[in-house]
């Protein structure tokens, strides 16, 4: 005996009903079968919606009408198969009319009777039935379709009831026994013995296929949906996530409370207490083996899946009346049982202080209420501080069996959450071990998710990036990204950039944005947006590892770093900004960086793609101390300064620096020294030296002012002016055996950027031609300095380091 369940997923049109009867077919040619059929899909949600419409005096007949005119279609298309339809027409017709009779009668009433709801939303399971008989008869099958007499409800309840197995038994057997090869019934509902339906509860269909399998001791109980079983999280959210081929009772159980919509886990009920196995299989790609639920699932795997259960809320009764008072949780769960409101979740702390339980937050008030008027006499008193409610939060379980033989899942579960920024308010775990519960802000979900199913179930590193400015270095790190998508591949690296934006416009992308047209995209469908917009992508695509990328020179955003910390973004920058404005936002950076668990990244300040800060902080950790500094911090004063030493004019030198691209696009703000001084005071921080921006001494290459009315392109003309004096300078120090170079240093505490004239044969005379050059002179390194040098100005090598330190904030499911 094989009983088979189809879900509304199932029969959306003609199509899903020509499809389940094949099946049914099929498995009805070796054994007899017992289906089980839901509504014709979006048909309960249409009824519950007329209901209300008719309480509220409102029009009922919409949604009339779309029921009405989805099974119609469904019945025309059998017509069209070749079906005589005359019967079933009747039937459409029929319930059309008792249908609207019933509502006009609740609208009058303004009140909807439980009786009448239960027999109002029976009528949807009631037609797809005799839709799927008279589908099969179609097809050559020997179908009868029944009512659900055969499933007598066991209670009262009109709207969750069980169904009595000891009085179903004999009357399936006797359906059975008249030889149907199928046998078609009704879902989500039972027939009383006055005639009356008594609903059978949320996903009531499964559970009357699991008390049909029960009660005729099926082989098996097959539950047909459109997807292809359990799955180790929510694929809609999970793009990895893998169909599990098997899971126990009790792990079916706990994912299917906390969320996953596969099965209802009041249908795993009598199904494991007669241990028949349970097949979860995709109606439309129906040779995939879907998912077993039995007895006998393995163990060998210690976390089975993650669910989500979303829009609950999370309420705490705190005071210390509670400690030591008897019968607490009694009254506070029978005040809810009163109310007919399920409790998902109830934790209580050691000290007896308070008592935590989740409610769906539909019924949030209501609980609240409830509570409040349960406990009066202890609030009055004061015996009872408070009672707070958190609406709009969810909950995320780790499920599986083998948890407990197995040590560090919980930690490695919380950890997970905590790197991705993730705030856990409440905790609770079973006695049994299966599942795990955080509760969590909703906005948090899907990070939550991703982020446990990383840590359980993957091997790749996730980086989500949005890059801020976008011009030569930015544009360049794209292009960098595109080149090297295969190796990061490889190396199990899943690098997608998720926004990009100039000072402008807004580019964002629900998946990835596709870096051969990313310039395209951003000018046709970019968007003018503030910090807030950029702040709210991490909740609207729920990033798991999301990246702030500063390739701009803003001032304004580099003051922003800390919010972008606090709001869970890690933020690295090629931008000087954050890191040389005062002291208590350089602390202030850090800190929260380190309290949120988040990264902040800017290796490129200084020296472009030399590893100049992690060197530097390497040392000093290791216990080196710096005794001395000089270096040439600047790609554009380097060439400018290689090219006088060829005899250049210093005009001819800025010029063809800028035709080269070395200079800012204002070359001025290079010859000010600023930057240079921007990259010495990095340096001195890095090492621990309490300075602001106004204690580096700073030489200017040119005087401050000069040609300041200048338009750009004039500036070459204008610096003719300073030509005779540069060339006097380049010959004082060659006939010194010098060069002159743009140097900082740190010496004695104090900091100073200028024009020097260097030996040609020491580190600093050989450095030109857009190199940088840092020489530290250090315990470790005396009396010959650690010299670090290398290309420091250019697109290419400062999106090279942009890269690396983006790839140093790459999430991995192992870093816990």
């Amino acid at each position: 005996m094989l009983v088979q369940k189809f879900g509304g997923s199932s029969l959306a049109n003609v199509e899903g009903f020509r499809a389940s009867g094949a099946l049914i077919r099929r498995f009805a040619e070796d054994e007899p079968v017992v289906v089980v059929l839901s509504a014709v899909y979006g048909v309960t949600n249409l009824l519950i919606e007329a209901i209300d419409a008719a309480v509220a005096g409102e029009d009922y007949r919409r949604p009339v009408d779309d029921i009405v005119g989805a099974e119609q279609d469904i019945v025309d298309g059998l017509k069209a198969d070749g079906m005589d339809v005359t019967e079933l027409q009747g039937v459409l017709d029929e319930r059309r009319a008792r249908l609207l009779q019933r509502l006009e009668g609740i609208r009058l009433l303004e009140n909807c009777p439980q009786e009448s709801r239960a027999e109002i939303l029976a009528s949807g399971e009631n037609l797809s039935s005799q839709l799927m008989a008279g589908v099969l008869r179609l097809q050559g099958v020997d179908a009868k379709w029944s009512d659900t007499d055969l499933l007598p409800p066991a209670d009262e309840s009109w709207l969750d009831s069980l169904v009595d197995l000891d009085l179903a038994r004999p009357r399936l057997r006797q359906a059975m026994e008249d030889g149907p090869q199928v046998l078609v019934l009704p879902g989500f509902h039972g027939k009383n013995d006055q005639g009356a339906y008594q609903l059978l509860g949320r996903n009531g269909s499964d559970y009357s296929a699991a008390a049909v399998a029960a009660a005729l001791e099926a082989r098996c109980c097959q539950i047909w949906k459109d997807v292809d079983g359990f799955y180790s999280a929510d694929p809609r959210l999970v793009s990895n996530a893998q169909v599990l081929p098997e899971v126990s009772y009790a792990e079916a159980m706990e994912l299917s409370f906390y969320g996953a919509g596969v099965i209802s886990s009041k249908a795993l009920a009598p199904l494991a207490a007669a241990a028949i196995p349970c097949e979860i299989r995709n109606t439309y790609e129906p040779d995939r083996p879907g998912t077993v639920v039995h007895a006998g699932a393995s163990r060998d795997t210690a976390v089975r899946g993650i669910s989500l259960l979303d829009h609950v809320a999370a309420i705490t009764i705190a005071g210390t009346g509670l400690r030591g008072r008897v019968g607490v949780a009694h009254r506070l769960m029978g005040a809810l049982a009163q109310r007919s409101i399920s409790v998902l979740l109830i934790v209580q702390s050691s000290s007896e202080y308070s008592i935590t339980l989740c409610v769906r937050t539909e019924e949030a008030a209501t609980a609240r209420k409830a509570l409040e008027d349960e406990f009066h006499f202890e609030r009055l008193h004061g015996l009872v501080s408070e009672i707070t409610v958190l609406e709009e939060r969810a909950v995320v379980t780790l499920v599986g069996d083998g948890m407990k033989h197995n040590r560090g899942i919980a930690a490695r579960f919380l950890t997970a959450n905590s790197a991705a920024g993730v705030n856990v308010e409440v905790i609770a775990q079973g006695s049994t071990e299966c599942g795990i519960s955080l509760v969590v802000d909703r906005r948090d979900a899907v990070a939550a998710t991703r982020a446990s199913h990383t840590a359980f179930f993957g091997s790749v590193a996730h980086i989500d990036v949005i890059l801020l400015g976008c011009g030569n270095v930015g544009g360049e790190l794209l292009a960098q990204f595109q080149r090297q998508a295969a190796k990061l591949e490889a190396n199990a690296q899943d690098l997608k950039v998720r926004a990009i934006a100039d000072s402008q416009r807004l580019l964002v992308a629900s998946d990835a944005i596709d870096l051969e047209t990313w310039r395209e995209q951003l000018q046709e469908g970019g968007k003018a947006y503030t910090l807030e917009d950029v702040i709210a992508i991490k909740d609207e695509l729920g990033l798991l590892n999301p990246t702030i990328v500063d390739c701009s020179t803003d001032e304004g955003l580099a003051r922003q770093y800390v919010e972008l910390l606090a709001s869970g973004f890690n933020v690295v920058c090629a931008n000087k900004k954050a890191n040389t404005q005062d002291m208590a936002y350089y602390h202030a950076l850090r800190e929260t960086a380190a309290r949120n668990f988040r990264k902040f990244l800017y290796e490129t300040n200084v020296g472009a793609g030399l590893p100049v800060i992690d060197t530097m902080v390497g040392l000093l950790r290791s216990g080196d101390r710096l005794r001395g500094f000089e270096g040439i911090l600047s790609g554009s004063l380097s060439a400018i300064f290689g090219m006088l030493e060829d005899g250049m004019s210093f005009s001819a030198a800025v010029a063809k620096a800028m035709e080269l691209g070395f200079t800012e696009p204002d070359p001025r703000d290079d010859l000010s020294g600023m930057d240079v001084a921007r990259k010495l005071l990095i340096i001195a921080r890095e090492v621990g030296m309490n300075l602001e921006l106004d204690d580096i001494e700073v030489m200017p290459v040119i005087e401050d002012g000069f040609a300041a009315d200048a338009a750009i392109a004039d500036l070459p003309e204008r610096m003719k002016a300073l030509d005779e004096a540069f060339a006097k300078r380049v010959k004082e120090a060659k006939d010194a055996g010098a060069v002159l170079r743009y140097v900082g240093r740190i010496v004695e505490g104090g900091c100073r950027v200028s024009v020097e004239s260097v030996p040609a044969d020491k580190p600093l005379g050989a450095i030109r031609d857009g190199e940088n050059a840092l020489v530290m002179h250090t315990d470790y390194y005396q009396p010959i300095p650690m010299v670090l040098r290398g290309y420091g100005a250019g697109a290419a090598v400062t999106a090279a380091g942009v890269f690396a330190d983006v790839l140093r904030t790459a999430w991995r499911p192992l870093d816990y």
